[in-house]
């Protein structure tokens, strides 16, 4: 008799949730009760879940977001706890022990590991040490240093790209173009600029940004390809890649993909997964440099919130964790390569009990 299982899944207002929730519920060996939870009672994931709740901000309280999960978890009884927020990582990662002693199983690295996972800088020193080709970068310090690497890397013939060494997607991101006179925003509401390196400079003066949360490396044009680890200890036990398929390269949520599991790509992943024994949910973006040769550009100690895009090349990753948690058999997979996915909008029927909470 396969057991049941009641799963909180974090961020079910999140645009693609409808694959994330597909994919957990796809299984025969396990029989999942979700409970959503999100900071925004709107949440249009919650008529997919079978218990909604609402939960504080992960990043602007902490704390508080921590004992909601446990005071739903004296109603709900929760088995599993997945998060989809680096806010949340941070603060399962760190509280293991409470969780524990409150009979929540969750899968996440130490959270050593998930800070430094964070941090740009010391991701990639840790990966350079390991024997893994990241490229140039390096810490900044000041504007004069930004003047300095700038020239280093090449600039002005080439692009550079200065970056918080922590921050989430293309926030803060921002790329020195010689070919800019004006500043050219690439995201509309989002610091993440590109202009000649003067300009930017001068904007992160107004701006009261602190150089020394920066890092400096070049910019890359080949394709990125976002990679779904699923690992214990640093060993794969299952890998998903896809390349971005973007009209904008900065924008916040995906608008397309392709899937792809390269070997190059594959192989690096691979390399850095074991370079760092890394375990349980992780999420590599990978660029290919003008060479062809890859370059990790950020980590994070959970999946995007694109991965079910695994599940519809083939890899039900998240299912595949849920075993992983429970120390199940694992299924076996067949990646499906080459397939063109953009997001649509599509009608699904949700648990009976939510006929009346309309979107």
């Amino acid at each position: 008799m396969f057991p049941k299982i009641n799963i909180c899944i974090t961020c079910v207002g999140g645009r693609l949730i409808y694959d994330i929730i597909r994919s957990i519920r796809d299984a025969d060996d396990y029989q999942a009760r979700l409970i959503g939870v999100d900071a925004n009672k709107n949440a249009h994931g919650r008529l997919l879940c079978d218990k909604f709740y609402v939960v504080p901000d992960a990043e602007k309280n902490p704390k508080k977001w921590l004992e909601r999960i446990l005071q739903i978890n004296k109603s709900e009884k929760i088995n599993i706890l997945l998060v989809f927020s680096e806010g949340e990582t941070l603060i399962i990662s760190k509280n293991k022990k409470i969780l524990t002693k409150n009979k929540i199983k969750i899968a996440v690295n130490d959270y050593s590991k998930v800070v430094n996972l964070i941090d740009k800088y010391i991701l990639m020193k840790n990966l350079k040490e390991g024997g893994l080709d990241v490229g140039f970068f390096s810490r900044v310090g000041s504007k004069d240093d930004c003047l300095h690497l700038a020239k280093k890397i090449g600039y002005p013939p080439n692009k550079i790209v200065f970056k918080p060494r922590i921050s989430r997607g293309s926030r803060g991101v921002l790329i020195a173009d010689k070919n800019l006179n004006k500043l050219k925003h690439l995201v509309p509401n989002r610091f993440c600029l590109s202009a000649n390196l003067n300009l930017l400079l001068r904007e992160c003066l107004n701006k009261g940004v602190k150089f020394e949360n920066l890092l400096c490396m070049p910019h890359y044009k080949g394709d990125v390809w976002d990679v779904d680890i699923l690992a214990d200890n640093g060993n794969i036990i299952n890998i998903a890649a896809r390349i971005r398929q973007l009209k904008n390269p900065y924008w916040p949520t995906s608008t397309g993909h392709k899937s792809s599991n390269l070997k190059k790509i594959i192989d690096y992943a691979t390399k850095a997964c074991n370079i760092l024994k890394l375990s349980g949910p992780n999420d590599f973006d990978i660029v290919l440099d003008e060479k062809g040769v890859p370059k990790i550009l950020d980590a994070a100690s959970r999946y995007s919130g694109s991965v079910g895009v695994s599940y519809i090349s083939g890899i039900n990753i998240l299912s595949q964790t849920i075993r992983y948690i429970l120390k199940l058999p694992y299924k076996k997979f067949k990646f499906k390569e080459g397939l063109i996915l953009r997001p649509y909008i599509t009608m699904t029927s949700i648990p009976i009990k939510n006929e009346l909470d309309f979107l």
